[in-house]
This record gives C-alpha cells, structure tokens and sequence, in this order.
C-alpha cells in the first residue's frame, strides 16, 4: 500500500487509506456476488481469509463501509463482528485489514476452513 503525504506550511495532509481500495470495492463487492439470479451475501466456500472487525455498532459499520461499501453485521458464536471481505489468500486481505486498522479500527485477519 503506497501513502501521499504532502506538507503544506508546517502541517501535512495524508491521503485517505481507503482511497486505492474504493475502486476495487466499486466492483459487485468483497460480501455480495451474482450467482445466477442469486445474490450471495458473505463468504465464499474456497474464500479461506476473512477480515473482520469485532463489533454489532452500527456507527462501526459506517466506518467501515468508508473502505467497504458491502460490509455487513455478522453473528457468531462469539458474538457480532463486521465483516469486511473474504479473500482467497492472506495477501489479498492485508489491504484491506491495514486501511481498515489505520481508521483506527480493530481489524484481524481470520483464518476459516
């Protein structure tokens, strides 16, 4: 993930962390996906990598749909967490995990089989 950072007169001006990943969020979505005449809300089978911030907040949930638009509240055994994205591999979820963290949120990185 690359930063901008411009000084301006003594003060600095950062570009947003979640400004690379809007474009690619634009696309049908990390959460939401067509199948047939289906949509499909939350992870995929093969999506092993989950990014999720422990949390039911709503206010939460607008904080993370700034870098994703289709997160969603999610329930478990543990209780409520958002759920930001599934990605096939560890890489792919680190973008998001790291805009997400820089917000100041609690994201992690899950493994699921």
């Amino acid at each position: 993930m690359s930063w901008i950072i411009w000084n301006l007169q003594g003060s600095s001006v950062q570009a947003s962390p979640c400004s690379e990943l809007l474009n690619i969020s634009q696309r049908p979505g990390f959460n939401t996906r067509q199948a047939g005449n289906l949509i499909v809300l939350g992870r995929l089978p093969r999506y092993h990598y989950v990014v999720v911030v422990p949390s039911g907040s709503e206010a939460t949930l607008e904080q993370v749909r700034q870098c994703v638009p289709d997160a969603l509240i999610a329930k478990s055994n543990l209780g409520n967490y958002i759920l930001a994205g599934s990605f096939p591999d560890q890489s792919s979820a680190k973008s998001i995990y790291y805009a997400l963290r820089s917000l100041g949120l609690d994201a992690r990185i899950i493994y699921v089989r």
